[in-house]
């Protein structure tokens, strides 16, 4: 009951789906279980899951936007047997972080029929529910996805420079303090945050034991306590969009609906001399 009435409590619940769900419906003809873990699939998996590999939804050497071709991404969808009529699950073992770019990636590309797992792998493992080593990708089955690409849900550097400290517009940087501070450059040149911009650490919007979203008033109060609001437009960050797609997506859930992925993020912004970085003094 407790849980149902924090579900309700969110403004776009259809995002979420509980381990319940899943084992009722892994297996209907147009849902789609997708499995994005960095590794462990062989090892075992929710029977009926397809493998997609994190890495595999960004282009790192196509500027400005960094996302896969139209016609790249159709392909992708259609080999994992996801069309246009599917509902796609997704999940991973660490609270959303990989799944939550995927269920951006499927909405910038007119694809709003996706949710995560709620809690993941971690969750699913921890019920001791069903799983299988089958490693053989189920039969993708004619399916045929449409691209239908939608701008406002992606941002370029040009973007997020022209949102510095603009009213109306809050850009969060969902990395560690360690990183926005610089004492982490994980490979890249420049260190510190794009200025105006307001952390919100992704882990922060998860119950760290079950990796589930916290609820719904737990959401607002964090957000709004930062001073970012439902009116505003919103620009998230990390490092190679995964971070902020957890940012958005928890946005989303709460009712946000002017959000932006700069999917750049600091690998391109932290290698660029020509963009503004602030420091922590």
């Amino acid at each position: 009951m407790v849980v149902a009435l924090a579900a309700a409590a969110y403004a776009h619940p259809e995002q979420l789906v509980d381990t319940d769900w899943v084992a009722a419906h892994a297996a209907d003809a147009n849902v789609r279980i997708v499995d994005m873990r960095q590794n462990g699939y062989p090892e075992g998996h929710v029977p009926g899951a397809v493998y997609l590999s994190p890495i595999a939804i960004r282009d790192a050497k196509a500027p400005p936007t960094f996302l896969p071709t139209p016609a790249a991404f159709e392909q992708l969808m259609g080999s994992l047997g996801i069309g246009d009529g599917t509902r796609v699950i997704a999940y991973d073992e660490r609270g959303g972080i990989y799944a939550a770019r995927l269920w951006w990636i499927l909405n910038y590309y007119g694809h709003a029929n996706v949710a995560l797992l709620n809690g993941g792998w971690i969750k699913w493992t921890a019920e001791h529910r069903a799983a299988t080593a089958d490693a053989r990708q189920p039969a993708a089955n004619g399916a045929r996805f449409t691209a239908k690409p939608n701008p406002t849900w992606v941002a370029t550097a040009s973007d997020v420079t022209a949102a510095i400290g603009r009213p109306g517009v809050r850009i969060v940087d969902a990395r560690t303090v360690e990183e926005i501070e610089g004492k982490d450059l994980r490979n890249i040149r420049r260190g510190g945050f794009v200025p105006s911009s307001v952390p919100v650490y992704w882990e922060d919007l998860l119950d760290r034991q079950t990796r589930t979203f916290k609820p719904a008033d737990e959401l607002k109060q964090l957000y709004e306590s930062r001073g970012i609001l439902p009116k505003d437009e919103v620009i998230a960050y990390c490092q190679v969009g995964m971070r902020a797609s957890v940012d958005l997506f928890a946005l989303h859930l709460i009712g946000y609906d002017r959000l932006r992925n700069y999917y750049g993020a600091w690998e391109e912004w932290g290698n660029r001399d020509d963009l503004p970085i602030a420091t922590r003094k």
